[in-house]
């Protein structure tokens, strides 16, 4: 999974819309979010995904969050997208 600095990752819920619109499938969809220590996970639940290289190399790159799992089911498709993260807060110092 991707280890990118906090300070550059996209806060999670920016993550879950950028992945569904990458992913172009809205009907019978869900998803859930699941945090586990330092790793996090979206899993969303489709019934329409075709495997497209192009556009999970665009989620790993814009989200940090690499397809780990997928699995399929009834012609129900569950995707597991994670990452690491740093439990460091990014701190400002003023002047």
């Amino acid at each position: 999974m991707s280890t990118i600095n906090r300070s550059m990752q996209l806060p999670i819920d920016e993550c879950e819309e950028w992945i569904w619109d990458t992913l172009d499938s809205t009907k019978d969809c869900g998803f859930e979010y699941i945090k586990d220590g330092d790793t996090e996970f979206l899993i969303f639940n489709t019934n329409e995904f075709f495997a497209d290289a192009k556009a999970l190399e665009k989620i790993r790159k814009t989200t940090g969050m690499d397809l780990v799992q997928m699995s399929t089911h009834n012609g129900y498709t569950q995707l597991w997208f994670g990452r690491y993260t740093l439990e460091k807060d990014i701190k400002f110092r003023t002047v």
